[in-house]
């Protein structure tokens, strides 16, 4: 597992932070699967929306948890951006999904948001980012063969 290829950026962000946010989502996706009232799915879809296009600082969740943070003065861990960015979009990708056959297939809406469960619970609990396996064999290979096309055109 040390030689997956995680999304980097320059950009740092509050592990701390990111894992509460997590959980409250995780929250949010387990009480859909439980009373199948499809609100819950609605506002973790909402926040995610945020998320993926980086406005972290708007997310309504993030925010909540980044002032109670800021309140009661618990500490920091910076990490790297990226990969929580690509977690949030798979995030909303499986919330979306789960939204759209919620209508038509509500068995198959529920199996969505519990492997949307899994994966946020494998990174609150354990600190397992499932998004950068899927990162590392999903999305790496096709962006590894455009940067060595792209540098092939230049050496």
């Amino acid at each position: 597992m040390n030689q997956l290829v995680c999304p980097v950026s320059n950009e740092q962000i509050n592990e701390n932070v990111s894992r509460v946010t997590a959980s409250v989502v995780l929250s949010l996706i387990l009480l859909f699967i439980i009373t199948q009232n499809i609100v819950y799915l609605a506002i973790a879809l909402f926040d995610f929306s945020f998320r993926i296009f980086e406005k972290v600082q708007v997310s309504p969740i993030s925010w909540l948890v980044r002032t109670f943070f800021n309140i009661t003065n618990l500490p920091k861990k910076m990490i790297n951006k990226a990969p929580k960015v690509f977690a949030a979009r798979l995030g909303f990708f499986l919330s979306a999904v789960a939204l759209g056959l919620f209508f038509f297939f509500p068995t198959a809406a529920s199996i969505t948001a519990g492997i949307l469960a899994v994966c946020i619970f494998a990174d609150v609990a354990f600190n397992f980012c499932i998004g950068c396996i899927i990162y590392h064999y999903v999305v790496y290979p096709f962006y590894k063969n455009k940067q060595k096309s792209y540098f092939k055109d230049f050496f």
